[in-house]
């Protein structure tokens, strides 16, 4: 997901614009200058690991120097976070909806998509819910 840097990288110049709000050049304009920094394209969405998230890792470096706040990483300002990451093998998987005890397969990246965020059950036996579209139309 790629609006966790993001947050942390906002949280990190809400950290550096509090401290800057004793100067006189904090202000909204300020604060919305970052945020066009990073939200920029050329940061190319600041993909984990990508030149964008380095840029975007710089700046808040650059920021976090220009008021003065000292680095507190284990590697100056910056603190190495391990990432374990999952791959569904499509060739190896199945997926299907069981009902009354007749199978209906599905075919993945049609039928269905499925995003990893935890870790995977080998199997899930539950009662199929349609939580609607996530649309709220007045």
């Amino acid at each position: 997901m790629r609006f966790k840097p993001l947050r942390s990288l906002l949280a990190v110049l809400i950290a550096v614009s509090a401290a800057a709000q004793t100067t006189p050049h904090f202000g909204g304009q300020s604060w919305w200058n970052h945020i066009k920094v990073l939200a920029d394209d050329r940061l190319e969405g600041r993909d984990t690991g990508s030149r964008g998230e380095r840029e975007a890792q710089a700046y808040a470096v650059e920021q976090l120097k220009s008021v003065g706040a000292e680095a507190a990483g284990t590697d100056g300002y910056y603190q190495p976070v391990k990432f374990v990451s999952r791959q569904i093998v499509e060739k190896d998987c199945n997926l299907a909806l069981i009902r009354d005890g007749k199978r209906e397969p599905l075919t993945l990246g049609e039928d269905a998509l499925i995003g990893l965020r935890v870790m995977p059950a080998p199997e899930v036996e539950a009662p199929l819910v349609f939580a609607g579209y996530g649309l709220k139309v007045p």
